[in-house]
């Protein structure tokens, strides 16, 4: 996956990995990315991983669940395991940023998988399906907090067992165990 670039969204951002995992044993995923102004991931978590992420061009609003602040160019700030996190560009030009996330776990698998679905859908988030299958199967890894509770613990049921018997989750026979 190295070097490979990744359109994460319809809305202008990008993140490709310069370091993978497989080139640090699982140590450590490397990236750099871009977002438009006022683009950004959404709320996530990481409840394995902590995240770095450094402002190399542009300005970054970051916001947790217990703060928020800017950050400018050569800032950066380490999100702990577990630490609910979003960011967005809040400049006028793009944002530049790079960053790593430790230990690797399934990110790259995760990350790609996510927002691929989010393109498939011409959406900013992933499909339902899609969804339901990678947040069930890596709810012990992440999370994306902009998808309600009782979705998650109502529908995503519903829509797993619709999938199973449709043959929806095909695509992902090949998916990596998560980590417990």
């Amino acid at each position: 996956m190295k070097g490979e670039t990744i359109k994460i969204n319809k809305n202008g951002e990008t993140l490709r990995i310069t370091r993978s995992s497989a080139e640090t044993n699982g140590q450590l995923t490397e990236f750099e990315g871009t977002d438009q102004p006022g683009i950004g991931p959404p709320m996530h978590v990481h409840f394995k991983q902590e995240e770095m992420i450094k402002v190399t061009k542009g300005k970054l609003r970051v916001k947790t669940i217990q703060k928020e602040f800017s950050l400018t160019e050569g800032e950066s700030y380490i999100f702990a395991p577990g630490e609910a996190h979003t960011f967005w560009n809040e400049g006028n030009d793009t944002v530049h940023y790079s960053g790593y996330v430790k230990p690797s776990n399934n990110y790259e698998y995760f990350i790609k998988q996510i927002y691929q679905s989010a393109n498939e859908a011409n959406d900013d988030k992933p499909g339902p399906f899609d969804a339901a299958f990678l947040l069930t199967k890596y709810k012990s890894e992440m999370d994306m907090l902009v998808i309600p509770k009782p979705v998650k613990t109502i529908v995503f049921p519903i829509l797993l067992a619709i999938g199973n018997l449709t043959g929806k989750f095909k695509k992902y026979k090949d998916a990596p165990a998560a980590v417990i």
